[in-house]
């Protein structure tokens, strides 16, 4: 198997491997045969973890929202900071974690739809479910009003839009106080009636 490796450290080798290709040579670049030559083990042994190109992908693409999660759990950790700032971490390490991963992100966002395996819908689900409780509590107290559905996507929407832009060199250099700006100016506009022009700094 080359380097001595067990059955699950080669999956994890592999799937490093293919994740730093996807980077540099993008899915074009990114074959079995390449990932295994990368990796230093026989032309086959990939093949024994993932079945063909598109299961890898779509490895990549769970093990891709699966750190997405830990991110966005630890940050929606709501602790004694408050419904706002704890609003901001996350869109903070959302943002953060995209302008980081590009690659992986726009891989990712190619599995939204519902035509994916049982493990991605879960892992993609999983994700985000620790700003969905957020949201809840947001709306619990009163700090944000409509529907909840409504407002994870146009808080995510405007994230991506960031994180876009940032891609592109549009905003160059991204600080996080203009994430918190953002933030802050969407809160705005999804606060009740009575509760809008409040500032949120």
């Amino acid at each position: 198997m080359g380097k001595g490796y067990h059955h699950g450290d080669l999956r994890a080798a592999l799937l490093t491997k293919a994740e730093e290709l996807l980077q540099t040579s993008g899915e074009a670049g990114l074959s079995l045969r390449e990932l295994a030559r990368a990796v230093g083990v026989s032309h086959g042994a990939p093949s024994r973890h993932f079945a063909d190109k598109a299961a890898l992908l779509e490895a990549l693409a769970v093990e891709g929202f699966r750190r997405l999660g830990t991110r966005l759990e630890t940050a929606a950790a709501l602790g004694d900071r408050g419904f706002v700032p704890t609003l901001h971490d996350v869109a903070v390490a959302f943002v953060r974690f995209s302008t980081e991963n590009p690659a992986l992100v726009e891989l990712m966002s190619r599995y939204r739809r519902e035509d994916v395996t049982d493990e991605l819908r879960h892992a993609r689900a999983a994700s985000f479910a620790p700003v969905a409780v957020l949201i809840d509590i947001g709306l619990s107290k009163n700090e944000l009003s409509g529907d909840a559905r409504t407002i994870g996507t146009v808080f995510f929407a405007t994230l991506q839009g960031i994180f876009v832009m940032a891609n592109n060199k549009t905003i160059d250099p991204l600080n996080n106080e203009l994430i918190v700006d953002v933030v802050d100016s969407l809160l705005n506009g999804l606060a009740p009636h009575t509760s809008r022009s409040t500032s949120y700094h």
